[in-house]
């Protein structure tokens, strides 16, 4: 190839990506940013829920540090200030992701459905009228703000029933995993129904040997039992049931492994002497798949929902901080152009080196109670959506629940803390 027409090529080559830029410039080709007069835009949530303003941030902010238990609002400087702006962040977040989320779900709530919620946290929460209003007073909440927060509560608690509930079989293979790897428990071991005579003299079990002769009638055998053993079983003729170890040994493997209708003993375990007849053995039985195949799904079930919704609050968590974006000053972990190297700012850089908790000079941030992230699902009690500290029981705790929780949204602590503002 020529000089000129290499040359040529590479004029051509610069010339387009010239042109690219400069259409990319014309067309605002851009990674999406915080949209103007926000301080976080959070896209595709409806009703602008997704547009949050620094008077928004204020509110929030407000409301978290009073249900954080603080008698007033913390100084930008302050040991506790950046938790409670992290907290207040993280709580705008919530109510627009979980509110983007229903509305792609389709997931809605009726007036109806929030009143009688917020009928239902009244009654158990609150036991007068004034109680109610004295929380509202001292929680920074308005009443409208209340019925917001009772809504996303029944979203997020409808939204894990459509997750959950959408899991309703169980593979065949899973089944047949689980009865092969759990055969035991299908498994009914072998018995053996016994005439049964126990001294604690060897003279005792040879007399009782002498007076039962080789083949003792049932009567014979209550007879002699009645009179000399000192187990339980005398007052039934003898009569009891042996599996494998419930008797000492090697009475107890004598009386397993020997042959049905003939007198064994006397055999010595322990202090005791043993004299037996084997009169009926049923055989171990193990069920058949098909008989159990309805009780493993049973089993299985709830674990597979548990596991949909696992993934769900994954997905959710991933989906949701792709689509946020915040301003410079208001950026947490939860942000998609967030970037941090794990500390606050606020902090002294000695606060993170070894043994810093050992320096009294150190004033490094201290940890207050407050609220963490959520996504939907999980405790959605009513007592959770105005700071009631009662926790209800929760499902078993799935590994990829750990990374949904360092994703930034809590996992499947769900709704539990969306509404946590009635203060400590």
């Amino acid at each position: 190839m020529s000089g000129a027409r290499k040359f040529g090529l590479i004029l051509f080559g610069a010339i387009l990506v010239v042109l690219f830029a400069g259409i990319a410039i014309a067309q605002g080709v851009s990674k999406p940013g915080v949209e103007s007069g926000d301080i976080i835009t959070v896209q595709d949530v409806p009703d602008g829920k997704g547009s949050i303003t620094e008077e928004d941030y204020n509110r929030s902010f407000e409301q978290t540090w009073k249900r954080g238990g603080l008698q007033a609002a913390p100084k930008e400087g302050d040991a506790q200030y950046d938790q409670v702006k992290e907290a207040a962040i993280n709580d705008l977040l919530d109510q627009a992701w979980l509110a983007g989320e229903a509305n792609e779900l389709g997931v809605t709530a009726t007036d109806r459905e929030i009143d009688n919620e917020l009928a239902t946290i009244k009654k158990d929460q609150f036991p007068t009228p004034k109680a109610f209003n004295d929380f509202l007073k001292s929680s920074g909440f308005t009443m409208a703000e209340v019925r917001d927060r009772v809504e996303l509560q029944v979203l997020s608690r409808k939204i894990q029933d459509q997750i959950t509930k959408s899991v309703t079989d169980v593979p065949d293979s899973e089944i047949e995993n689980f009865y092969e790897s759990s055969k035991e428990s299908f498994t009914t071991p072998e018995t053996r129904d016994i005439r049964l005579i126990v001294t604690d003299k060897k003279a005792d079990a040879e007399q009782a040997i002498s007076e039962l002769g080789d083949d003792p009638t049932d009567e014979e055998f209550a007879k002699v039992a009645k009179k000399l053993s000192v187990h339980s079983s005398k007052t039934e003729g003898g009569k009891t049931v042996a599996t494998e170890g419930a008797f000492p040994d090697p009475a107890g493997a004598d009386i397993m492994s020997a042959e049905a209708g003939t007198i064994e003993g006397p055999i010595e375990s322990g202090k005791q002497f043993y004299v037996f007849r084997v009169t009926k053995i049923t055989p171990e039985e193990t069920k058949p798949l098909d008989d159990v195949r309805d009780q493993i799904k049973q089993q299985l079930l709830p674990t597979l929902q548990q596991q949909a919704m696992s993934d769900f609050v994954s997905d959710y968590n991933s989906k949701w901080k792709s689509r946020t974006f915040c301003a410079s000053d208001y950026t947490v972990e939860r942000c998609d152009n967030f970037e941090s190297d794990g500390r606050l700012e606020s902090a002294d850089p000695k606060c993170y080196e070894a043994g810093a908790g050992k320096n009294p000079d150190l004033a490094c941030p201290a940890p207050i109670e407050l609220p963490k992230p959520m996504a939907p699902g999980g405790n959605s009690s009513p007592g959770a959506l105005l700071g009631q500290t009662q926790n209800l029981p929760q499902r078993p705790v799935q590994p990829s629940d750990a990374e949904s929780d360092a994703a930034g949204a809590g996992g499947a602590g769900a709704l539990s803390q969306l509404g946590a503002a009635a203060g400590q």
